[in-house]
């Protein structure tokens, strides 16, 4: 358990942490390099078969591959993950709780101080307050929490009863404070503790070395080959899981390390991990999710013939009354493996629909579970020049995934028709969250508010939507231009990310959106000019937009972003909200949303 004081967080200049993170960074990159000189320069020139032919040639050139392997792995789990990027986070982390402690500082100072020690810090009233509480010199904000004005102060009894009160409402206000320096100390603390836990496991578990020449050499390499084996697929479950410290970035480092056998290895033994882990590229994740699609479906169904068939025979003998429970509880996983079917098939089909620009369909992820998700990109993000990342609103789940890819297949293939040519464009349908399933509002009893009213799985959406998009970026072979696409309760997501982090895009347009749950555009991490806000005229929408629930206007002077017109396509509110990427819809805003995508604009 940390025991570090609050005077400790007050006064430790962390930035030495930083220091050594980027120290850290040095290192790893220049070891990096040694690695790559020992496989390109000294295995493949030096020691090449040309100039060195044998079966113990063979066995050191092994070696000197296995040596650089281990390098870079080692790089990656223990100096990478382990300890920079642990310096980093701790600093991060710290830094905020001791900005916190001298804001907490600078309110109480004068009136409260702090006493206590490392495990139980708390607030009291200072001998200085006190001795104006007895002389009735107070603040007027304390004299007004108290209700000082109920009292007569003309007359002894009443002042002594104002002083009484008085101190009550100091001694409650030190208990709140109280509340707030036990907060930040305990986060304190557990940033302290995680650094030490996670840099102390590095002594506990020592990397594992290629084993040396000698007789035993080629059983010891079967042992270390299928130990190294092993611990990819840890560190993988490790990723998939979030127990990593471990970002999308880091991830695509560990898979560009890895070998082509490695790599091999991993997606044969745990397709599910890879397909759905951010930073491994997207032509990879496509390839191990048609596959795993495709068997799911060939599972579901089996499966729900099987459980049909006993139901059947169930019903036919009578046993569905004396086997009540089994009965009962094979309706059930029916009814959950037909969900996963149909979603399933949904998916499947949407993506043998193909895309309007005739681009692949590339299946980054999904999950076919409850209402579902599914990331489907028109194009290959890793490769194109432009790419978008469409997130759509209420009511998106796989039931109607094939309508969600085709808006995205109509952003693309805009940005093809209307770009610059010679440049590609991809654009990502990012369904990663649990979008709201209504928006109508129901009164009964008072007003009840819907989910898409609500900002709480915006909130939800916040750490998956960041990391797909540093995924994205950090698997792209090249210069990337990125823009954040939201419609409707997306645009809620997509402000809630860009609010919270610093994103991998370039730019943001929202569409039909009730507001990006901040109050202006340089809010957002992308810069208030690179906000493009949109909203035709009579979109059911407003409706949401004048309640202020999720920020202010978009479209408002006082947001403080770029807006571009639509015209309104549809024959009703809820027509014209859903109708901006209507099939025939030349809206004006497709023009205006494809010259930003391929960088025309802004």
């Amino acid at each position: 358990m940390s025991d570090m004081h609050w005077k400790d967080l007050k006064e430790t200049d962390f930035s030495a942490l930083k220091t050594l993170a980027d120290r850290w960074g040095t290192y790893i990159n220049d070891m990096t390099a040694q690695a790559e000189i020992i496989t390109e320069d000294v295995v493949k020139k030096r020691l090449s078969v040309e100039n060195f032919e044998s079966e113990t040639a063979d066995d050191v050139r092994h070696q000197a591959d296995l040596l650089a392997d281990s390098l870079q792995d080692d790089l990656h789990e223990y100096a990478m993950v382990k300890i920079k990027a642990t310096l980093e986070d701790t600093h991060d982390e710290l830094i905020e709780c001791q900005a916190q402690l001298l804001e907490l500082i600078d309110v109480v100072t004068g009136e409260y101080r702090f006493e206590g020690g490392s495990s139980d810090p708390y607030v009291v009233v200072s001998d200085g307050h006190r001795e104006r509480i007895a002389a009735l010199d107070v603040s007027d904000a304390l004299a007004e929490r108290t209700g000082i004005s109920g009292f007569n102060l003309n007359d002894d009894a009443g002042r002594r009863e104002a002083k009484v009160a008085l101190l009550e409402t100091a001694e409650a206000i030190a208990a709140e404070f109280t509340e707030v320096l036990k907060a930040i100390m305990t986060r304190a603390h557990h940033a302290d503790d995680d650094a030490a836990s996670i840099l102390k496991s590095i002594v506990d578990s020592p990397a594992e070395q290629p084993p040396p020449l000698g007789a035993t050499y080629d059983d010891l390499l079967d042992d270390y080959e299928a130990a190294d084996a092993e611990r990819n697929a840890v560190l993988l479950q490790e990723l998939a899981s979030g127990d990593s410290e471990a970002t999308a970035t880091g991830v695509n480092d560990w898979w560009n390390s890895l070998s082509d056998d490695e790599r091999v290895g991993l997606i044969e033994a745990h397709p599910e991990l890879v397909g759905g882990l951010d930073g491994i590229p997207s032509a990879t994740r496509d390839g191990v999710n048609q596959d795993l699609l495709a068997n799911e479906i060939t599972a579901t169904g089996d499966r729900i013939a099987e459980i049909q068939a006993r139901l059947d025979q169930m019903l036919a003998d009578g046993s569905n009354s004396s086997n009540a429970e089994e009965y009962r509880d094979l309706q059930l996983e029916l009814g959950e493996l037909q969900t996963q079917h149909d979603n399933a098939t949904s998916l499947q089909a949407a993506l043998a629909a193909g895309s309007e620009s005739g681009e692949p369909l590339l299946l980054i992820d999904f999950d076919t579970s409850s209402d579902g998700n599914a990331v489907v990109s028109v194009g290959d993000p890793d490769t194109a020049h432009h790419t978008a990342v469409y997130v759509p609103g209420t009511t998106s789940d796989l039931g109607n995934v094939g309508g969600l890819v085709g808006d995205a297949s109509t952003l693309q293939a805009d940005a093809e028709r209307f770009g610059i040519e010679g440049e590609q464009t991809a654009v990502v349908m990012w369904l990663d969250y649990d979008a709201p399933d209504n928006a109508v509002p129901v009164m009964q009893d008072g007003p009840l508010y819907p989910e898409a009213w609500r900002d709480e799985q915006a909130i939800d959406a916040r750490p998956g939507l960041n990391s797909f998009l540093e995924g994205m970026d950090a698997a792209h072979g090249g210069e990337s231009h990125t823009t954040l696409v939201g419609h409707s309760y997306g645009t809620v997501v997509t402000g809630a990310t860009a609010a919270e982090y610093q994103i991998a895009a370039d730019q943001i347009i929202d569409v039909a959106s009730p507001g990006l749950t901040v109050e202006t555009a340089d809010e957002l991490s992308v810069g208030g000019d690179d906000v493009w806000s949109t909203r035709a005229e009579g979109d059911v929408i407003e409706l949401a937009v004048d309640t202020g629930a999720m920020g202010a206007d978009p479209t408002s002077s006082e947001f403080g972003g770029n807006v571009f017109d639509a015209e309104a396509v549809g024959d009703s509110g809820t027509g014209i909200h859903s109708g901006y990427l209507a099939d025939g819809n030349e809206n004006a805003a497709r023009l205006t949303m494809a010259e930003i995508i391929t960088g025309q604009r802004g």
